[in-house]
């Protein structure tokens, strides 16, 4: 026990303290992100939905991009779908 305490002690003091998160890193993965199509599948439909994540997968580019590129939805519709708290809760505004 004294051994993992120390350990878990060390681990927190060179590793964890001080860790502050990318947020631009982070937004950029979350837009590049695959699965967001999952979230717009039920307003596009999954034909629709299946190639546009094809699309991005081989061109390497953001499915929100892609989306507004081929005018599947208007910007503000999906802006609003695609935020955070509307993701993060089954696709519900939080209560």
């Amino acid at each position: 026990i004294t051994h993992l305490r120390a350990a878990c002690l060390t681990l927190a003091e060179r590793c964890v303290s001080g860790i502050t998160a990318n947020t631009e890193a982070l937004r950029a993965s979350v837009e590049n992100s695959i699965g967001l199509v999952t979230a717009l599948n039920p307003h596009i439909g999954y034909t629709a939905a299946t190639d546009i994540a094809k699309e991005a997968l081989a061109s390497g580019g953001g499915v929100a991009k892609l989306f507004l590129k081929k005018g599947l939805l208007p910007a503000e519709t999906l802006t609003g779908l695609l935020r955070p708290e509307i993701l993060a809760n089954s696709g519900q505004a939080p209560a």
